[in-house]
């Protein structure tokens, strides 16, 4: 279904209730005057009866038959029986005793009731009045209802209802018009800037930050994107460089050997590079095709030491693993590359005899009289050279290394601390770090154990 335009919306809206607020001016007009006509013939029935009142002083009943008036008159003894009738012969009406303007003229000394006709088009007005002897004079007369004064009327009635929808409409499109007429008015390169309803500043701030934040990912992409370059240039200039020692056939088989192990290396570095863009372009997008599921993060620590066993074995590192099993929701390979990233780079920029320890602590909370696992604790803690103060918040930048000389030796690719922050972003944990110059560096990964936040 297609969605209508905000300015049509607002036109029907506003031409509706113009519409709607007619007729509800056009029925209040037209009650109200159907009372106030009522009121008055009331007004005129009461002048008659004291008419007719002055008369019976002096004259008798007959003689009223004589008067040129055209409202009914009707005399009525105290025992409720028609002693008179100038429109009628009262001689065969009956016994007006239950009738409620006699009634409560008899009670309240007058009395003001109307009845409508068996068709409902008319109905008929009474005034009556206790005279002195206690006898009551009623004076009548007929009023049309309001259908019938709705339908007389329904000529100017249509008059004003076509003058009043144009009228409607001319406003209701100006309005609208008025109305959207700011949304067209906002800066999206400055939306902030531009002054609007103050309904919309939410969404003026939200485009605002959509544009810092899409500037934001600009600049960190061509950061990126210059960082990159400059990684792959150094062995792409080391490898054409020594193969072109190699095509002119001058080097004897030592050196040839030396020159190709060089291009072997700066090989295998290029290609650690690529596939670690590759992990982060996929965290970054999001778009790792495995499920999330139940898995140990023991078990995960320990096939990431296995791995790494070697490694550390070379750099005289001792590996350590303690703690319980640590279930989480997460996907495995990408936990494996987290917890694989934080021990080597403890192996990396560790000392001579040192040590990395792998930690695995389930917190419980207490729930319905239950132990439930609430959160899960990785840490990694090693007796390396530690991180400066100033440098903590830039370690997870994408390329940043503490010490490039021993990154370059150990073939760094100045992303796997980036990794990690996007792996745990990924699973909606939190790392931090505790780390000191010369005392070595504890980062700290905070799980959820629940599966939906996992």
């Amino acid at each position: 279904m297609k969605i209508k335009s905000l300015t049509f919306r607002i036109f029907i809206n506003t031409f509706l209730t113009g519409a709607l607020v007619y007729f509800f001016c056009a029925i209040c007009f037209i009650f109200a005057l159907y009372s106030y006509f009522e009121e008055q013939i009331y007004k005129e029935l009461e002048t008659e009866e004291q008419f007719v009142s002055t008369l019976l002083e002096h004259n008798s009943p007959e003689e009223l038959s004589d008067l040129e008036i055209k409202n009914r008159i009707t005399l009525i003894h105290k025992d409720g029986t028609v002693y008179f009738d100038n429109t009628a012969d009262f001689s065969k009406m009956e016994n007006h005793g239950l009738r409620s303007e006699f009634i409560g003229a008899v009670e309240n000394g007058q009395a003001r009731t109307s009845r409508f006709s068996d068709t409902m088009l008319e109905k008929t007005l009474y005034f009556a009045k206790l005279s002195a002897n206690g006898d009551v004079i009623r004076i009548s007369c007929e009023q049309h209802t309001v259908g019938v004064l709705i339908l007389g009327m329904s000529r100017i009635l249509l008059i004003l209802l076509v003058a009043a929808m144009i009228v409607s409409g001319i406003s209701a499109s100006w309005v609208s018009k008025k109305i959207v007429e700011p949304f067209g008015k906002i800066d999206l390169e400055n939306p902030e800037l531009t002054e609007t309803y103050s309904e919309l500043k939410p969404f003026t701030k939200h485009i605002a930050e959509e544009n810092f934040e899409k500037s934001r990912r600009e600049q960190l992409r061509q950061q990126f994107s210059a960082n990159v370059s400059h990684e792959l240039k150094t062995p792409l200039t080391s490898i054409s460089g020594f193969a072109e020692i190699l095509k002119s056939g001058n080097t004897d088989q030592r050196t040839t050997k030396d020159f190709a192990e060089t291009i072997y290396n700066e090989t295998q570095r290029m290609i650690c590079l690529v596939n670690d863009i590759i992990k982060l372009s996929k965290l970054d997008e999001k778009s790792i095709c495995i499920e999330k599921e139940e898995m140990s993060l023991q078990e995960t620590a320990q096939d990431a030491i296995v791995a790494l066993t070697s490694v550390a074995k070379s750099k005289n590192v001792t590996l350590s693993l303690k703690g319980d099993a640590g279930f989480i929701f997460g996907v495995k390979p990408v936990i494996y590359e987290m917890i694989f990233n934080l021990i080597d780079n403890g192996i990396k920029y560790n000392k001579e005899n040192g040590t990395v320890e792998v930690v695995i602590e389930t917190v419980y909370a207490h729930v319905h009289g239950k132990n439930v696992p609430e959160k899960v604790m990785l840490t990694v803690k090693d007796s390396g050279i530690g991180i400066a103060a100033d440098e903590k918040e830039r370690i997870f930048e994408r390329f940043y290394r503490i010490d490039k000389s021993r990154s370059k030796e150990s073939g760094g690719t100045g992303l796997g601390l980036s990794i990690v922050k996007h792996a745990a972003k990924y699973h909606d944990a939190v790392v931090s770090l505790d780390s000191a110059e010369g005392q070595g560096s504890t980062f700290t990964v905070q799980f959820s154990c629940r599966k939906d936040n996992a």
